[in-house]
C-alpha cells in the first residue's frame, strides 16, 4: 500500500473555440475541426463538438458521461490503461488534470435511465456540474451499429479528447497539487494504535450496459478483489454506464480516508466487489469481501459504500452484516434513501444495519424555458411527454445529473472551490 500518486491541477477559467488549440493563462482554446477529426469514426452517423458555459440558458439532455480531462504526465499513452491506453499499473507517479472543464458525451442508444441538467437558471444550483465548462461530444450511431459497439466508440472518442486536452497542461505550473500515499503509521496521540479502517465498495456489474471495466476487463464475473485506492483515482477503473466517471476520478470517500491516514485512522485499503443478481451469489460476495477486509487487510472496522440501485443496496447490506459478524463495526453510505418520507428509496429493512449515512435527496424542481437545448433527440425516458424546452416541473430522482452521486458526493459540497454558475436573464413561456 505504498504507491504515491501526485495529481497536479491546472484551473481553466474560460473555454472558447478558436483557430489553434491551446491553454494559456487559464483560457482553453479549441479548434473544433481539429477535435472532430481526432475522434471521427465510421460508427458515428453524425458528429459535433459543442460548448456549454456556466450560467448559460442551456439544457443538456441524454448525458452519458462526464469526465475531468486527465493524463499521465510522463506517459500520456498509458492513461486509462487497457481501456484507452497501453496497459500499465496505475495509481502512482504524476497525473495532470484540468479543473473547471469537463468532457461530456450525449448517448443516443436506448437506455432506461438518461440524465439531463441545466447550465443556468434556478435549477443550475442543484448540480455542481453547472460550475464547469462542458466540451460536449455529440455523436449519433450509424445505421446498423449495435448499442454496445456505439457505446464503446463513444467512450473511446471521449477518452481521446480527455487525454488530448489534458496533455496541454503537462508542462504548465499547476495551480494546486494533491498527493496521496499510504505508508506506515505510528500510534495515536493517546499512545494507542489508530483504528484500522477498510473501505468496501460494491459497484454495478450485472450485464453489458450496467457494467464497469478494470484495466479494460469487464467486471461481470469478478470476485471481490483488493485494489489500491490510488488506482481508482488514476483511471484504472471506468464505469461503462451508470454515473459520471468524474466521481471515480474524485472519489470522495477515498480522498477523505487517505487525508486522515496517520492522523486519526489507519486506512488499510479498499475491497471492490461487483453486483450479482442472485441472492445466494450476493451473500457469497458479501462474505468474501468481508473476509478480505478482516483477514487480508486486518481491518478493525469497515466503511461500506455502493454505486448502483436497489440490487447494490442489498449487496452492501449483506456485506455489512458479514463484516459485523466478523467483529468489524460498519457504517454504510446510501444516497437518496429518503425524500422527507421514511424509506422513500430504501429497499432493505434490517434492524442490524443501524449506521447509515443518507448522502442525497430528491427535489421537485420547476424548470423554466431555456434558449438552447443540446441532445434534443436523445430521448430521455423520464422527460417523455414534456416540452424539453420548458417550462415544466419534474422530480430530480436519478435523472438530474450532478445533484448527487451514489458514492456520496452531494451538489452542496462537491467542487465547492469552483464559483457557482452566474445567473442569466430567464424568459418564461
Amino acid at each position: 500500500m505504498s504507491k504515491r500518486l501526485q495529481i497536479d491541477y491546472v484551473r481553466v477559467k474560460k473555454v472558447q473555440f478558436g483557430e489553434i488549440t491551446g491553454l494559456k493563462d487559464g483560457v482553453l482554446t479549441i479548434n473544433k475541426t481539429e477535435l472532430i477529426d481526432l475522434v471521427k469514426s465510421e460508427l458515428f452517423s453524425e458528429l459535433d463538438i459543442k460548448l456549454a458555459v456556466p450560467g448559460e440558458s442551456c439544457r443538456i439532455l441524454g448525458i452519458h458521461d462526464i469526465m475531468q480531462p486527465r493524463c499521465k504526465a510522463d506517459a500520456p499513452e498509458t492513461s486509462y490503461p487497457g481501456i484507452w491506453g497501453k496497459l500499465a499499473p496505475m495509481g502512482e507517479g504524476r497525473t495532470v488534470a484540468l479543473k473547471g472543464v469537463v468532457i461530456s458525451d450525449i448517448y443516443y442508444a436506448k437506455c432506461n435511465i438518461k440524465y439531463y441538467m441545466d447550465m443556468g437558471g434556478p435549477c443550475a444550483k442543484y448540480t455542481h456540474f453547472s460550475k464547469h465548462y462542458h466540451i460536449i461530444l455529440d455523436a449519433k450511431p450509424a445505421d446498423g451499429i449495435s448499442d454496445a459497439s456505439y457505446a464503446e466508440a463513444l467512450k473511446y472518442a471521449s477518452l481521446t479528447l480527455n487525454v488530448y486536452l489534458a496533455k496541454l497542461a503537462v508542462k504548465l505550473t499547476p495551480d494546486e497539487t494533491e498527493t496521496f500515499e499510504l505508508g506506515p503509521v505510528g500510534p495515536g496521540p493517546d499512545g494507542k494504535p489508530l483504528p484500522k479502517v477498510a473501505y468496501l465498495v460494491t459497484h454495478m456489474a450485472s450485464h453489458d450496459t450496467w457494467n464497469f471495466l478494470v484495466y479494460g476487463q469487464s467486471a461481470i464475473g469478478f470476485l471481490p478483489t483488493i485494489l489500491q485506492p490510488t488506482e481508482i483515482l488514476d483511471g484504472a477503473m471506468v464505469w461503462r454506464y451508470w454515473e459520471p466517471n468524474y466521481y471515480l476520478q474524485n472519489e470522495v470517500y477515498i480522498k477523505e480516508l487517505m487525508s486522515r491516514h496517520g492522523k486519526d485512522i489507519e486506512f488499510v485499503g479498499m475491497v471492490m466487489a461487483n453486483n450479482v443478481m442472485k441472492i445466494d451469489g450476493k451473500d457469497t460476495m458479501g462474505m468474501m469481501a468481508a473476509t478480505l477486509c478482516k483477514e487480508t487487510l486486518k481491518a478493525d472496522c469497515v466503511i461500506v459504500n455502493k454505486s448502483g440501485m436497489g440490487h447494490c443496496q442489498l449487496d452492501s447490506a449483506l456485506a455489512f452484516n458479514w463484516a459485523q459478524k466478523m467483529g468489524m463495526p460498519c457504517v454504510m453510505n446510501l444516497s437518496a434513501v429518503s425524500n422527507d418520507k421514511p424509506g422513500d428509496m430504501l429497499v432493505i429493512s434490517d434492524s442490524k444495519i443501524d449506521a447509515v449515512i443518507n448522502s442525497g435527496r430528491n427535489y421537485d424542481l420547476h424548470h423554466p424555458k431555456v434558449d438552447r437545448v443540446i441532445g434534443r433527440d436523445s430521448n430521455v425516458p423520464s422527460l417523455m411527454g414534456y416540452d424539453v424546452d420548458g417550462p415544466f416541473t419534474h422530480t430530480t430522482n436519478f435523472a438530474y445529473q450532478g445533484i448527487w452521486s451514489q458514492l456520496g458526493d452531494c451538489y452542496v459540497t462537491t467542487d465547492a472551490d469552483l464559483p457557482d454558475a452566474p445567473d442569466f436573464a430567464q424568459k418564461e413561456g
